[in-house]
Formats: C-alpha cells, sequence, structure tokens
C-alpha cells in the first residue's frame, strides 16, 4: 500500500512508465533474439526474457537509492517501482506465461493477475482520500513484506534444484548409480545454466546501457536520471522465479539467472554510482 501514498503527479508517472516499457519492450527483442542466436526452444527463449526484462527494483533498488541518493532518490525509486511492477504485472506476465501458452492465450493471463488492480485500487484511494484507517495500513504493509521472505524461498528451492542436477550428474559420470533423476536430462540442465548465467549478464550490461541510451530522449531532471539509471540497473527481481514456477517457464534457468545478476550487481552497481558521480 505504499504506492497509494506516492505524492508526485500522475504525470511523472505515466512519464516514467513509458520509460520502463520502452526499456521492457527493447530487452525482450534483445532477449528473444539472443535465444534464436543460441537455438534455444519458445521456452528457453521466453526464460531469458523473462531474467533479463525485469529488474528487482523494489527490495533491493530502494535500499541502493536511499544509501546513494537520500531521502529524495528513495521518492523517485519508490515511483520506479510502481512503474515497474504495472509492466512486471502485465508484460512479465504474458512473457512467462508465452512460454507455455499460444500467444492468445497467454494475453489473457495479465488480466488474471491481481496485482495490477491493486496498484490502481490504491492510486484511486489515495486521489479519493479514502485510504483505509492506518492500523488496517500497517497490517496491509506486514502481509506485503511477506512477499520477500516467501520470493526468496522460492528462490532457494529452485538453486538446490540445480545444484541437486549437477550432483547427478557429476556421479553419473564417476559411474556412481545415480539418484533418480527428476525429469531432466543433462542437456536440459547445461542449456538452464548456460542460459541463465547469459541472461544474467544481459540484465546488468543491457539494463545499464539501455537506461543510458533511452533516457536521453526524455527530458527528465538531471537528479531524477541518476535514480532511473540505477534502478535499471538492478539485478533481476525475485518476482522473475515466481511467475516462471507458475507458469512452467524454466524457473531453473530464471533462478540461476537471479543469483548471478545478484552477485554480478555489487560490484557493477558500484561502479555504476561511482560513474553517475
Amino acid at each position: 500500500m505504499a504506492m497509494a501514498r506516492i505524492e508526485e503527479g500522475n504525470i511523472l508517472l505515466a512519464k516514467i512508465l513509458f520509460y520502463v516499457a520502452i526499456m521492457a519492450f527493447i530487452m525482450l527483442g534483445i532477449s528473444q533474439a539472443i535465444g534464436f542466436a543460441i537455438r534455444g526452444g519458445r521456452c528457453e527463449r521466453y526464460a531469458i526474457s523473462l531474467t533479463a526484462g525485469f529488474m528487482n527494483a523494489g527490495f533491493y533498488g530502494l535500499p541502493v537509492c536511499l544509501l546513494a541518493f537520500g531521502e529524495q532518490g528513495l521518492i523517485y525509486g519508490t515511483i520506479f517501482v510502481v512503474t515497474s511492477s504495472i509492466v512486471q504485472s502485465t508484460l512479465g506476465v504474458f512473457v512467462a506465461s508465452a512460454g507455455s501458452r499460444k500467444a492468445s492465450k497467454a494475453l489473457l493471463t495479465p488480466f488474471k493477475v491481481p496485482l495490477i488492480y491493486a496498484i490502481l485500487l490504491a492510486r484511486l484511494l489515495y486521489h479519493l482520500d479514502a485510504l483505509p484507517p492506518e492500523p488496517l495500513m500497517k497490517m496491509i504493509t506486514m502481509l506485503g513484506q511477506a512477499a520477500v521472505p516467501l520470493g526468496l524461498l522460492l528462490l532457494g528451492m529452485q538453486l538446490e534444484r540445480i545444484i541437486s542436477s549437477f550432483w547427478r550428474m557429476i556421479v553419473s559420470r564417476s559411474n556412481v548409480e545415480p539418484a533418480p533423476a527428476s525429469g531432466s536430462n543433462d542437456t536440459e540442465v547445461r542449456r538452464d545454466v548456460t542460459g541463465g548465467i547469459l541472461a544474467g549478464f544481459l540484465r546488468i550490461a543491457g539494463g545499464f546501457l539501455l537506461a543510458i541510451l533511452v533516457i536521453r530522449f526524455f527530458d527528465f531532471d538531471p537528479f531524477l536520471k541518476k535514480v532511473l539509471i540505477v534502478e535499471a540497473s538492478m539485478p533481476t527481481a525475485v518476482n522473475a522465479v515466481v511467475y516462471a514456477t507458475e507458469f512452467n517457464c524454466r524457473p531453473r534457468l530464471v533462478a540461476l539467472g537471479i543469483l548471478t545478476s545478484t552477485l554480478l550487481s555489487a560490484l557493477s552497481l558500484t561502479l555504476i554510482i561511482g560513474y553517475l558521480g
């Protein structure tokens, strides 16, 4: 419900939403092209797109913006989170579902996700000055915070499956009786690892370069530009593995992409913030 309390104008929200959407669509095109180049199947291509296209702007991005830019940076970062959430809950859900469904059916999937309706309702309640009483708002906030540990738990489960798959491969090559396979062969595991690492690199490097390029076409305040560039350079959103698991869109690949991009971000964000001054 923090989204309901954002006091910036709708015009600025719309401009940042347009900025985020443009980058998401461009990244979708680039990641699809890379998927074709490595001869990935439909599900693999969309898993790479899901990993590369959507950033962890909230749980990771907001603390970084606060530390790097102060209170005003946190406010701008929160606006970015709102717009990014809208794109993730529409285009992100479509990308995840398109990996295992026909495009016509995948287009209807975002309308079944409640997040987009929650965002619109929050903004409406704010403008009508009809937000729930403070005790109820605190309860809703506490429920929302549960998304962080649940998302991390799901991520850990997917990473455990990757490690288990590698262990089975090692045991098998050592001529020791392997543990029962869980429906995945060695080739698929290797492709998930390759695709996940590639998508993780694309999320970090591509996100930063795209932000630098696209933001030139917007007349944002210089301070706001810095915040938007940093937010766009964040690692893959943990929600991506939730969507991938829900729609069976190679969650193993997505989980490894999250891990790769998060590890890379420790260095990349330091360099990016230093570059922006």
